[in-house]
C-alpha cells in the first residue's frame, strides 16, 4: 500500500526516508493553528445543549480539517532514498555487410554455420569443384545463432542488439523476435568492426555492461582498428565476445592486382606480374587472360598451388597512344565461393619525350661506372654528364659529356633531373646554386623539376651545409660528423618504402627485403636525421630503439613545385653481385622515374594535386592531396585547402571537399574519401587557382570490395576476444567436456563466461509532495463533509 502511494516499484528498496516542507513559514502557521484551536474551543462549548462527545466530534473535525489546510500551504514532501536491482546489459552486434551474403561452399558444417574446409579438402582432394553451394549465407547462420542467445539470455541480462556495416544501427522488436531479424539485409559496403564496437558501447556509457557479443566473418576493411577498439575495452573492463561465420579459406580464386607502372614510355617493353590467389583447388590448371583496351592480347596457363602466385606478361605500348587500359581475368571455376574477384584493372598513361638528366660527378668511382652505363642503356633518358674532376678531354671527345656547368639558367632549366654526386659545393658559384633551386622550385618554368643528391666522401653532403642545396634536401646535415657502419649493417626498407615503387626490387616483401641486405658493407657515412615532412624510404639496420628517427639512407620531399631526394650511400652497385645489373638497373630507373615523370606529364605546378591511384573500387577511400606553394614558390599554409571533385568532368554534380594540413610538411595538404558512386571523375582546384594548377582524372568502378575479400578473418576475431579480455565463441550451443578458459567456447556456455554477480543496485531518489496526493484532499473532503453534516443534523448555523 505504501509502495503503490508513493509510486515505488515493487522491487525497490526504500532505505531512507525523511519529512520536509517547500514553505518555511512556520511562527505563522504556528499562530493561525493556535488561533483556529482557539476559536473551535469557543465555538463549540457555546453549543452547551450539544452532547460532549458530539462537540468534540464536531471540533475535531474542524481543527483537523483546518490543520490539513495550513500543512496543504506548507508544501510538505517525503524525500526517500531506495535502491533497485538492475541487470547488467550485453551489447550485441551483428554484420550486415555485403561478405555476409556470401554462402561458403562445403559439404559439412562446423564454426558459425560454415563448411569445415578440412573435411572439404580430404574429401575432394584439394579441388572444390565438386562442392556444393550451403544454402544458408553467413548472415543467415548469424540470425540463427542470435535467436539462441537472446533465449539464453533474456532473463538475466538487458540485451540491446545492433547492425553494423558502413554505419551502427539499434535494433528494436515489434512482435516476433527472430522474424525482426529476418529483415536485416546485408547490403553494407564495409564491415567497420571496430568502429561498431566503440559507438555501441559510448552509447551506454554509465551504464553495468556484461561484455559485448560481434558476430560477424571480420573481413573488416575500414573504420577504426579492431585491435585498438579491444585494447578500449579492455581499459574499461567490457569483454568483447566473438562469433565468427564463414571458412578461413573458402575455395576461391583471386586476381589480387596487377602490379605494373602508372606512366610507361612508347616503345617499352613493360613488365607485368599479375598476382593470383587461391584456395581449395590445388593442382587446378587455369587460364590468366591479359586484354589491352578490351583486347586480349596474352593468355598464360596457371597451375593453382593453394597460396600467392604471380604471372609474368610482357607488353609494348604503340606508338601515339596515350593510356594502356589492362585487364587480367581468369573464368569462374565451378564451385568456387565467388567471381567477383576473378578481374582486376589498371591504367598506364604513355608518353613519348624523353627526360633530360645532368649528371654532375666528381672523381669517377664503382657507382658513378656502373650507374653511367645503365644511364646511356635506358631509352627513355636523354643524359649529359660533367665530370669535375679526372679526364679533362671527355668533353671534346663525347657529346654525352659536358665541359663545365650551364652557363645560363635558360640552358640550365631545360633539364628534368640534376643529378649531384661527390662535388663539393664550392665547385658552383652562388648564380648556379640560385638556378637549381628555380628549377625545383619551378618559379621560372610551368613545373618544377627534381634534384638528386648521391652521398660521397668529399663534399657530399657535408660541403653544401648552409646552402640553398642543403634547404632543398630532405635532410638536416651535419657539416662534419662521419660514422663508421660495420659489416652487419644494410639498407631496411621502410613501412613507407614498401608503399613506394622506388625501392621496391621484387613483388615479395621478404625477398625485396634480402635483396637490399646484400648491399653491405656500408661503410662510413654521414650522421643524418630525416627533415619533418621527408618520406624516408630505406633506413639503416641495427636501430633497435622504436621512438628513433630512421637513418635517411634513401629519403625524399617535396621543394617547391618540384621533388629533392637523397641517395646516402654510394655502394649500391654491390645489387649487382651475382645478378649483374637487374636489381641495381631498376632502382635506378624506378627513382628517376619517380622524381622527374611528374614534370613529364605537367603535374609539378605551383597547386599539385594528386590522387593515391588512378583506379579504385566501390567501398575503397580515394585519398587526395594538394601541394600549395604561394606566388614566389613558398609553402601556404592555412587551415585547410578546398578542392573540386566533378563527375565526368561536369561541373552538374560537384562536390567541394576542405583538405587538412599535414603535420610537419608545410603546404602539403590531404583528405580522403569512401567511393561510393562509379563513374570518372576529375580532381581541380578552385577557379581562381585554376592558371597554375594541374587537373588529375581518376575512376571508380562498382567492383564490390566485400565480395572480393572471402575470407574469414578468424585472426581478427581473435585477437579483438584476446585483448579485450572476451572469448571467441563457436555457434554449436553445446560442447561436451568444454573448459570455459579455453580458446574457443561455444556460445551455450555464454552464462557461464558472463559475469555472474549482480550489477550493484541502483540508488533512487525521489521527492513526493504530500500536498499533491489526491488521498489528502480526500480525507479533507471526509473530515468537512463530516462536520458539516452534523451541524445540518443539529440545525446549527
Amino acid at each position: 500500500m505504501f509502495k503503490n502511494l508513493f509510486d515505488i516499484e515493487a522491487d525497490e528498496n526504500v532505505i531512507d526516508v525523511q519529512f520536509a516542507f517547500g514553505n518555511d513559514y512556520w511562527w505563522l502557521a504556528l499562530v493561525v493553528l493556535v488561533g483556529l484551536a482557539a476559536y473551535s474551543v469557543y465555538l463549540y462549548r457555546s453549543e452547551s445543549w450539544l452532547s460532549k462527545n458530539r462537540r468534540l466530534a464536531m471540533g475535531g473535525c474542524y481543527l483537523l480539517a483546518g490543520f490539513l489546510i495550513i500543512m496543504i500551504l506548507l508544501e510538505p514532501a517525503l524525500k526517500m532514498k531506495s535502491t533497485r536491482p538492475q541487470k547488467r546489459s550485453v551489447l550485441v552486434l551483428m554484420d550486415v555487410s555485403e561478405s555476409m551474403n556470401i554462402s561458403d561452399v562445403g559439404e559439412n558444417e562446423n564454426e558459425g554455420g560454415a563448411p569445415d574446409p578440412k573435411d572439404a579438402n580430404q574429401s575432394t582432394n584439394g579441388d572444390a569443384s565438386t562442392l556444393e553451394p550451403l544454402k544458408a549465407s553467413r548472415l543467415d547462420s548469424a540470425k540463427n545463432a542470435l535467436t539462441g542467445i537472446d533465449e539464453q539470455l533474456r532473463e538475466k541480462y538487458n540485451l540491446k542488439y545492433y547492425t553494423f556495416g558502413d554505419k551502427l544501427s539499434p535494433l528494436s522488436f515489434d512482435g516476433n523476435f527472430s522474424e525482426s531479424f529476418r529483415q536485416s539485409p546485408a547490403n553494407g559496403k564495409t564491415s567497420q568492426v571496430g568502429s561498431a564496437i566503440e559507438e555501441a558501447v559510448a552509447r551506454h556509457l554509465g551504464q553495468p555492461l556484461a561484455g559485448v557479443i560481434v558476430l560477424s566473418d571480420f573481413a573488416w576493411i575500414d573504420g577504426s582498428d579492431p585491435a585498438d577498439a579491444a585494447r578500449d575495452m579492455q581499459g574499461k573492463s567490457i569483454p568483447v565476445h566473438t562469433m565468427t561465420f564463414g571458412m578461413p579459406s573458402p575455395p576461391d580464386v583471386k586476381v589480387r592486382k596487377i602490379i605494373a607502372p602508372e606512366v610507361a614510355f612508347s616503345g617499352d617493353k613493360i613488365p607485368l606480374r599479375v598476382q593470383v590467389d587461391s584456395s581449395g583447388f590445388n593442382e587446378r590448371i587455369v587460364e590468366v587472360v591479359l586484354q589491352l583496351n578490351e583486347e586480349t592480347i596474352k593468355t598464360e596457363e596457371l597451375k593453382l598451388s593453394g597460396s600467392s602466385q604471380f604471372v609474368e606478361f610482357e607488353f609494348v605500348p604503340e606508338k601515339g597512344s596515350k593510356v594502356a587500359n589492362l585487364a587480367a581475368s581468369i573464368e569462374k571455376i565451378a564451385g568456387e565461393t565467388t567471381d567477383a574477384n576473378n578481374l582486376d584493372k589498371h591504367k598506364i598513361e604513355i608518353i613519348d619525350e624523353k627526360i633530360n638528366v645532368l649528371y654532375v660527378e666528381g672523381m669517377p668511382r664503382w657507382e658513378f661506372r656502373y650507374l653511367r652505363w645503365v644511364l646511356l642503356r635506358d631509352p627513355r633518358l636523354n643524359v649529359r654528364f660533367l665530370m669535375t674532376e679526372g679526364d679533362n678531354s671527355l668533353a671534346a671527345t663525347s657529346p654525352r659529356h659536358l665541359g663545365a656547368f650551364p652557363s645560363q639558367a635558360e640552358e640550365m632549366l631545360k633539364y628534368d633531373l640534376v643529378i649531384l654526386g661527390d662535388v663539393g659545393a664550392s665547385y658552383f658559384t652562388k648564380e648556379q646554386i640560385d638556378w637549381m633551386e628555380e628549377l625545383v622550385k619551378g618559379s621560372k618554368t610551368d613545373s618544377g623539376g627534381s634534384l638528386l643528391m648521391l652521398a660521397g666522401p668529399v663534399g657530399a653532403p657535408s660541403s653544401y651545409f648552409g646552402t640553398k642545396i642543403a634547404d632543398m634536401l630532405p635532410i638536416n646535415m651535419d657539416r662534419t660528423s662521419r660514422q663508421w657502419y660495420n659489416s652487419s649493417a644494410h639498407p631496411v626498407v621502410t613501412p613507407e618504402g614498401l608503399e613506394s615503387s622506388v625501392v621496391s626490387l621484387n613483388p615479395s616483401k621478404d625477398l625485396n627485403q634480402r635483396i637490399w641486405k646484400s648491399v653491405s658493407p656500408m661503410g662510413y657515412m654521414n650522421e643524418l636525421t630525416p627533415k619533418a615532412g621527408a618520406s624516408v624510404l630505406l633506413t639503416l639496420s641495427g636501430n633497435d630503439d622504436p621512438s628513433a628517427q630512421a637513418y635517411p639512407l634513401v629519403a625524399w620531399q617535396r621543394f617547391g613545385s618540384g621533388k629533392s631526394m637523397y641517395v646516402g650511400t654510394a655502394d649500391l652497385w654491390r645489387l649487382r653481385r651475382e645478378v649483374g645489373d637487374q636489381f641495381h638497373a631498376r632502382f635506378w630507373g624506378q627513382a628517376i622515374q619517380f622524381l622527374a615523370l611528374s614534370r613529364k606529364l605537367g603535374q609539378n605546378k605551383q597547386i599539385t594535386l594528386e590522387t593515391g591511384r588512378k583506379q579504385y573500387a566501390t567501398g575503397e577511400r580515394v585519398e587526395l592531396f594538394a601541394n600549395v606553394l604561394s606566388e614566389s614558390f613558398d609553402p601556404v599554409e592555412e587551415d585547410f585547402y578546398p578542392v573540386f571533385i566533378e563527375s565526368n568532368g561536369t561541373d552538374q554534380s560537384t562536390v567541394e571537399m576542405k583538405l587538412e594540413p599535414v603535420m610537419g610538411t608545410p603546404g602539403l595538404y590531404t583528405k580522403s574519401f569512401l567511393a561510393e558512386e562509379d563513374g570518372r571523375f576529375i580532381l581541380r582546384a578552385p577557379d581562381s587557382d585554376a592558371p597554375k594548377a594541374n587537373i588529375v582524372d581518376f575512376e571508380i568502378e562498382n567492383i564490390p570490395l566485400e565480395q572480393r575479400e572471402t575470407s574469414m578473418r578468424g585472426d581478427v576475431a581473435d585477437q579483438i576476444a584476446s585483448i579485450s579480455g572476451g572469448k571467441r565463441l563457436s555457434a554449436e550451443t553445446s560442447q561436451p567436456n568444454q573448459d570455459v578458459n579455453s580458446t574457443s567456447t561455444g556460445f551455450g556456455k555464454l552464462g557461464k563466461i558472463l559475469p555472474g554477480e549482480k550489477a550493484n543496485p541502483l540508488p533512487i531518489e525521489r521527492e513526493k509532495a504530500l500536498w499533491d496526493i489526491p488521498m489528502i484532499f480526500l480525507l479533507l473532503v471526509v473530515l468537512t463533509g463530516i462536520e458539516w453534516y452534523l451541524r445540518r443534523r443539529e440545525n446549527l448555523v
